[in-house]
């Protein structure tokens, strides 16, 4: 099998090419890519910031109705961690208005009939209460006395039991700000549907929304979860759906990676994540952009609605269930296919060798993501393989803006350019040479500063450094020759290609030589018979 750099070797879809930094546009007429057009030149913002906010309400439809089955039978939610990053002023509270609109309405009628539903059980409460004091009377008189009748007064209270009238649901979907038990509690107690939504997520990186990051990784994965309280009763929670759609500016995350990013790598939440950030158009808005189309917002509206009508149905009846999507067989091919692609950019110096958590969960999320457009769009049938690679397109955008904005620098980078600094200020900086520079490595070891004087971490470094063909071993001394630039013909590895080290320049693919071998060369392959 042919495995190209990105991706896997498939025909391309018939959809209109991604501007550089954005996300590839869907199917025009559905219902998804339409209303992210219509809002996002109405809002003018970036497509992606729209398209990433109307994925995000999609899941909210479509995680209580289906769940979806990879080739080999695993079946995962649909629901799914969305993150925006965006500055101030870049309208992500306007874009959460237009696509969460339907949602917070049926959560608001559903809270309204709660309403209506609470007077008619307050009722039959109180009804049942005085019949229970009525029949603990008359236990108690029957037991002072020993009438018979004590036996049909305690069929009758375990028959009153079994007749008590329940609180009529809560019907809460979006939590804005809450702690990650009562989060967990509200899935237990309210509905096992839920979303945390916020425009400005400022309060939830740093608050307590997020303190425990693995039972959010518990709920996203729908793995049973026993959850221990001190003041109230214990309960277990499991089979519930939870999408993150969370907008934060970059400084909210820049603080939450310094103080809980290696904790949110190492236990693969941030893994979890679908994350752009998108150009900002701040400065460059001229207030251009025309009313949003109507017919097109509510048939995505409408679509939302009759989705979570079904979710609650299903919540509500013994007989419906979730319905579980599959992939057709030319569509479970390819995804092997795209699972194998990732699995090899996993291998030492691949595009997810530093990220191997977020690529083991870039499948999943493809998968649900092919699951939520199928479902939201009304497709019959299983899902195909045009619904599939567009999604698996989609995920890649969104996987690049993971790598570079939530992965951070591996540590085989920072030290080599920490090494590099250290090179200009030992080296360099005190050498007449001009060009390449010879050192030996114990300068490190008695001169050199921070990891640098560590011998296993600075091994690591100067062999980066041999691959990336800024450094030569000489055979004859113990000594390094250092350039700025290339070495080597065709280094092992590329700067700017596999890694990205700063303190050297990028790597510049050499131009060919048209008289390397004495004759120049013909462009033209027709043509070079008369060469010879």
């Amino acid at each position: 099998m042919n495995i190209s750099p990105d991706g896997f070797n498939m025909p391309p879809l018939n959809l209109p090419p991604a501007k550089e930094g954005e996300l590839p546009p869907y199917i025009e007429n559905s219902m998804f890519e339409s209303a992210t057009r219509e809002v996002a030149q109405h809002v003018e913002v970036m497509p992606e910031m729209a398209r990433t906010t109307a994925l995000a309400a999609m899941a909210v439809a479509c995680q209580g109705v289906v769940d979806v089955a990879f080739p080999n039978g695993n079946v995962v939610p649909t629901s799914l961690n969305l993150l925006t990053i965006a500055e101030s002023g870049e309208r992500k509270t306007a874009l959460e208005n237009w696509f969460f609109k339907p949602i917070r309405r049926f959560q608001a009628e559903k809270k309204a009939e709660r309403v209506r539903a609470m007077r008619v059980y307050e009722r039959k409460l109180k009804n049942w209460n005085d019949a229970e004091k009525a029949l603990t009377k008359a236990r108690t008189q029957a037991l002072l006395k020993g009438d018979p009748v004590l036996h049909d007064i305690e069929r009758k209270q375990a028959e009153q039991d079994e007749a008590k009238p329940q609180p009529p649901r809560n019907y809460q979907l979006i939590y804005e700000n809450v702690t990650p038990s009562a989060l967990a509690f509200g899935l237990y107690e309210n509905i096992p549907l839920a979303c945390l939504l916020s425009s400005e997520a400022g309060s939830v990186f740093e608050g307590k929304a997020l303190q425990d990051l693995s039972l959010l990784n518990s709920i996203w994965s729908s793995t049973p979860l026993d959850v221990a309280r001190r003041s109230s009763p214990s309960f277990t929670l499991d089979d519930s759906r939870l999408t993150l759609a969370l907008m934060a500016q970059p400084k909210v995350i820049e603080r939450f990676l310094e103080k809980r990013g290696e904790e949110a790598r190492d236990n693969g939440f941030l893994s979890r994540f679908m994350v752009i950030m998108p150009t900002s158009l701040i400065g460059e808005r001229e207030g251009s952009g025309r009313p949003v189309n109507p017919d097109i917002m509510d048939d995505f509206n409408q679509r939302a609605k009759d989705l979570l009508a079904e979710s609650f149905d299903i919540l509500d009846s013994d007989e419906q269930s979730r319905r579980l999507v599959e992939f057709t067989p030319t569509a479970k091919d390819c995804w092997k296919e795209m699972q194998l692609s990732i699995e090899r950019e996993m291998v030492e110096h691949g595009l997810y060798y530093h990220a191997r958590g977020h690529g083991s969960k870039l499948m999943d999320n493809v998968t649900r993501v092919a699951a939520i457009l199928h479902t939201f769009e009304g497709y019959h049938g299983n899902i195909n393989e045009t619904v599939l690679k567009y999604a698996y397109n989609l995920c890649r955008g969104y996987s690049k803006h993971y790598l570079e904005y939530l992965a951070g620098e591996p540590e085989i980078v920072t030290l080599t350019n920490e090494l590099v600094r250290e090179i200009h200020r030992l080296v360099i900086k005190n050498n007449n040479a001009s060009g390449q520079y010879r050192f030996n490595k114990s300068l490190f070891r008695q001169h050199g500063r921070g990891q640098t004087r560590s011998q296993k971490k600075l091994e690591a470094a100067l062999d980066f450094l041999i691959q990336l063909g800024h450094l030569k071993k000489e055979d004859y001394t113990k000594n390094y020759l250092f350039s700025e630039t290339i070495l080597l013909k065709e280094p092992v590895l590329k700067n700017g290609i596999q890694y990205t080290v700063d303190e050297l320049p990028l790597y510049e693919v050499p131009k060919p030589d048209p008289y390397e071998d004495g004759r120049p060369k013909i462009s033209n392959p027709g043509f070079s018979g008369l060469m010879k």
